[in-house]
């Protein structure tokens, strides 16, 4: 989970901890009980709807940076905390990208790229990709399943993929991440078979 979300769920369960205490209040109280409660009731449902809506923003502003480039496959996934040192290995001027950082993984026949919101901050070929692995990623506190690309220059890139490909508060599992390597890795193979067949046809 990334740090948003958990600060989002931190934020859950201190609502829900006031919601019970206020219940418990309105029991041993002389006054009427109803008020204390429906206040808790309104907060709570206004941090879910907080939540909800920021969530939605954020996917909304991918999906048009998606539809805005036409013949990349997407997947949504969160910075691991590395891949700032990692981006900055490899000479890319994008600021400061913390571990849970928001971003799009694409490929397409050409090769990969990472985008924050319509910004390129990554751009590789297929032939400067030299291995796919699936691995575990810290995008907060916790390790969840993520990708792992190593560059020609033997730069890690870890991307960790949320569940649903065009985004959500959930990361994905093992064997999602499994599929995600497969087709990545179908991927690069496919373009390398061209690159060969392409050459041939000109010798």
């Amino acid at each position: 989970m990334n740090r948003q979300s958990t600060s989002r769920t931190l934020q859950i369960v201190g609502v829900l901890i006031l919601v019970v205490l206020a219940w418990r209040r309105a029991l041993t109280s002389d006054g009427p009980w109803w008020p204390s409660v429906l206040a808790t009731v309104v907060l709570v449902a206004a941090i879910v709807a907080g939540v909800w809506w920021w969530s939605r923003r954020d996917d909304g502003k991918r999906r048009r940076t998606v539809a805005a480039r036409p013949g990349w496959h997407t997947q949504a996934v969160w910075a691991e905390e590395t891949l700032g040192a990692s981006l900055a290995q490899l000479g890319a001027s994008v600021g400061k990208v913390r571990g849970g950082t928001r971003l799009t993984f694409a490929w397409s026949a050409s090769g990969v790229e990472v985008w924050r919101g319509d910004a390129v901050l990554l751009s590789r070929p297929w032939s400067q990709v030299w291995t796919i692995t699936a691995t575990t990623g810290r995008a907060a506190s916790t390790g969840n399943p993520a990708v792992e690309l190593v560059t020609r220059e033997s730069v890690r890139i870890v991307l960790v993929p949320t569940r649903r490909p065009d985004g959500g508060m959930l990361p994905a599992s093992p064997s999602q991440v499994d599929a995600l390597v497969g087709e990545l890795r179908a991927a690069r193979e496919a373009a390398g078979s061209a690159a060969t067949t392409s050459q041939d046809g000109v010798a």
